[in-house]
């Protein structure tokens, strides 16, 4: 199925006057007629807007993706939105709003709720399209350009569809004092290392840190009382300008591929025990998949 085949030219709107994210919310909803009751109209827009406010479903800079499950729904619906002008969004961490994406499902389309929404991600994986959505005009012809592009609803959501861009990464040269800085300024508590050819041949966590700074002897003292008098982590201060990443970081990493299922990264993250699992194409870090990842972008929905 195509993701444009989804789309009625009556859902999508184009140069919208349009000024708080709740009026074009509520815009979104009217456009889907009699398929949303009159009654529900109101309680919906609050909720969806509640939800962006501590969720937002912001997946690219200027784009958000208010989706929704419904009980009294029975058909799948997706709106777009695209405003006159960038609207704010209703979380203050979030910039403004230039293209929005709207679906409405009922109960039971879960799944087919996932695969819209991982097709749209990939619809807007490049600055290039967006900008093109962006500059079309009428809907008929966004309409027509969406159905070039090709792009599936897929039947397997797939790592490459909820995977985390790289954004911290060290070298296996990079000494230890420098590690420390990326990873504190890092979103997780583990980073990818890459040798001098740039491929991924590790991650430094904080567990290699702690470990380096108690030595090996402080394991076979039972009574944690007993190390009052010690001082703490002196190993890794006495190395951190000289030791490198090399040296300590961890080997036993889990790659997929971007087309590998959403379902067997969650198994090997339960078989392997692992809380990050790095997404490779053709031997290059493409992206990052956390055990959070899956809770807030396949189960929370």
């Amino acid at each position: 199925m195509k993701l444009y085949s989804l789309l009625n030219e009556n859902h999508v709107l184009i140069g919208e006057a349009v000024q708080t994210m709740e009026e074009a919310l509520r815009r979104m909803v009217r456009a889907f007629g009699a398929a949303v009751a009159p009654d529900q109209v109101d309680p919906l827009v609050h909720s969806l807007l509640a939800r962006e406010e501590q969720h937002p479903t912001v997946i690219d800079d200027r784009v958000c993706i208010p989706h929704m499950r419904m009980e009294s729904l029975d058909v799948f619906l997706l709106g777009l939105l695209v405003p006159e002008h960038p609207i704010p969004h209703p979380n203050p961490e979030q910039g403004p709003v230039a293209l929005i994406f709207m679906i409405l499902a009922p109960q039971t389309k879960n799944t087919m709720m996932l695969q819209t929404l991982a097709a749209i991600a990939r619809l807007l994986k490049s600055r290039e399209t967006k900008q093109a959505i962006l500059s079309v005009r009428s809907a008929p012809r966004l309409l027509r350009w969406i159905e070039d592009s090709g792009i599936d609803v897929k039947k397997t959501l797939m790592a490459g569809d909820i995977m985390s861009p790289i954004t911290h990464t060290v070298r296996t040269d990079t000494v230890l004092a420098r590690a420390v800085d990326v990873l504190v300024d890092a979103p997780d508590e583990g980073i990818p290392v890459l040798n001098e050819q740039g491929k991924l041949v590790g991650e430094l966590t904080s567990r290699e840190l702690l470990r380096l700074g108690m030595p090996n002897y402080l394991g076979l003292i039972a009574n944690p009382s007993m190390l009052d008098s010690f001082e703490p982590f002196e190993n890794f201060f006495q190395h951190e300008n000289s030791m490198t990443v090399r040296e300590i970081c961890g080997r036993d990493i889990v790659t997929v591929s971007p087309s590998a299922p959403v379902v067997q990264v969650a198994h090997l993250m339960m078989t392997r025990q692992k809380r990050r699992i790095y997404v490779l194409d053709e031997g290059q870090l493409r992206g990052i998949i956390f055990r959070k990842t899956i809770i807030e972008r396949v189960l929370h929905l």
